[in-house]
Formats: structure tokens, C-alpha cells, sequence
């Protein structure tokens, strides 16, 4: 479990992206959306997010 100042610590060290797509088990999918058909038939997902640049 991490309490509170652990979280706020951890939280300072990442900043907010804009995502521009995600490859969901192997399918190309736009923007930030993990659809229910993706998760239907496993329990595991193999995500990898692509972020816009600045």
C-alpha cells in the first residue's frame, strides 16, 4: 500500500502528455480509449501508448 507523501512524491515526477494513439494487443487504436471489445476475451492487455510531442 503507499500512503499519502509516498504518492505525492511519486506523482512529481511525471507530467501530463497528450496521447496521439495506442496500440492495443496488437491493434492500432486513436486517441486515449481502451474499447470493451478489446478487453472481452483476456484477461491481459499489452498496451503501448504513443504521446504527442510538444
Amino acid at each position: 500500500m503507499v500512503d499519502k507523501d509516498d504518492f505525492e512524491a511519486m506523482k512529481s515526477n511525471y507530467k501530463e502528455m497528450k496521447v496521439s494513439k495506442m496500440v492495443v494487443n496488437g491493434k492500432e487504436r486513436e486517441g486515449n480509449v481502451i474499447h470493451p471489445e478489446d478487453t472481452r476475451d483476456s484477461q491481459q492487455l499489452n498496451v503501448t501508448v504513443y504521446t504527442q510531442n510538444d
